[in-house]
């Protein structure tokens, strides 16, 4: 039996520190997808997820250290 651990949005800004706005908008973006819906309609996300806005996360904060190192 494969158990999953699914993430709200919440869950999410807690644990990548990104804004539960911009997780959205990488949502709608199609940048993240969620893995599927709760019941009542919200978006719900693997580990998968979690590791990519992670990377994302870490991606824009070095594009931000270099662009003030310039």
């Amino acid at each position: 039996m494969d158990v999953t651990t699914l993430y709200s949005i919440g869950e999410l800004s807690r644990r990548t520190g990104l804004s539960v706005r911009t997780i959205r908008f990488y949502s709608d973006s199609g940048v993240v997808a969620p893995t599927t819906r709760s019941p009542a309609g919200y978006r719900l996300y693997d580990l998968d997820a979690l590791l990519r806005l992670e990377l994302l996360r870490t991606l824009r904060e070095g594009r931000r250290n270099h662009a003030h190192a310039k």
